[in-house]
């Protein structure tokens, strides 16, 4: 009888153990959850003219020049001595150009090529005022349109001949888009681009820019609109979660 006692004494004990090993694992973890930072929410970064509305163009008017970008943007690849290029903006209102007209406001932005001799490829790029930071998740999104040929025009706009939207830092490309969508005739797709810095990074501090780029493949432009990049911190684990995860797995190993 005393041994069946000591028995049952013993199991009562260990249960209670159990039982409050749990009850701490329970707090603890209530802890941790609190513990935890909630994301927070993504900061749109200023970018000039992002939907290309600038200059205000009248519907089914091209506005634009052979070596210079709309307003806020710049030529990429503008040495490159291309049969016909063009750069500027396209209001697409009254014509065929797209299924369902711009993405966002009256006009695209045009990266316009069609050469016989020399296929290199050009853009548009802008440098932001915004700096590259440590521990942000950045975000680039960009509407790319294929024009269509069903508008009727001088040029044959049949094919599409590939695009890339760029992030950089400095002169580094630190994420892109090389041409994975395949927008339809006369339809826009969306680029997004992510981007993640740690607590270090070797190009912090830096400009950002933003590179969008018709890759000079088969057929003639490449339309962009609705350029956004947003930022928002990485969550890094508190030291609570960790003193927290500790003390569990001290107590479990004492009491085992």
């Amino acid at each position: 009888m005393l041994r069946a006692f000591f028995q049952t004494t013993l199991l009562k004990a260990n249960n209670m153990k159990r039982i409050k090993l749990r009850l701490i694992q329970v707090a603890l973890l209530s802890t941790i959850s609190f513990a935890q930072p909630m994301a927070a929410e993504a900061a749109l970064m200023t970018i000039n003219n992002p939907s290309f509305e600038s200059p205000v163009t009248a519907p089914a008017t091209f506005r634009g020049s052979q070596s210079a970008g709309p307003t806020g943007w710049t030529v990429y690849n503008s040495g490159a001595t291309n049969n016909q290029r063009f750069f500027g903006v396209w209001n697409p209102s009254t014509t065929n150009s797209f299924v369902n007209g711009a993405p966002d406001g009256a006009n695209v932005g045009v990266v316009f090529l069609e050469n016989t001799t020399n296929l290199a490829e050009a853009g548009l790029r802008q440098t932001l005022t915004s700096t590259l930071q440590l521990s942000m998740q950045y975000t680039l999104t960009v509407e790319v349109g294929n024009f269509s040929p069903a508008d009727p025009g001088p040029f044959n706009f049949t094919g599409f001949p590939g695009y890339r939207v760029e992030l950089f830092a400095g002169s580094t490309l630190i994420a892109s888009d090389p041409n994975t969508l395949s927008p339809g005739e006369g339809v826009f797709a969306t680029s997004v681009v992510s981007f993640a810095t740690g607590s270090s990074h070797a190009n912090a501090g830096q400009a950002m820019s933003i590179r969008l780029v018709n890759l000079n493949g088969p057929g003639t432009e490449v339309n962009f609109d609705n350029v956004r990049l947003d930022a928002s911190p990485v969550p890094e684990p508190s030291t609570a979660v960790f003193g927290a995860i500790g003390m569990i797995c001290a107590y479990g190993t004492s009491h085992a």
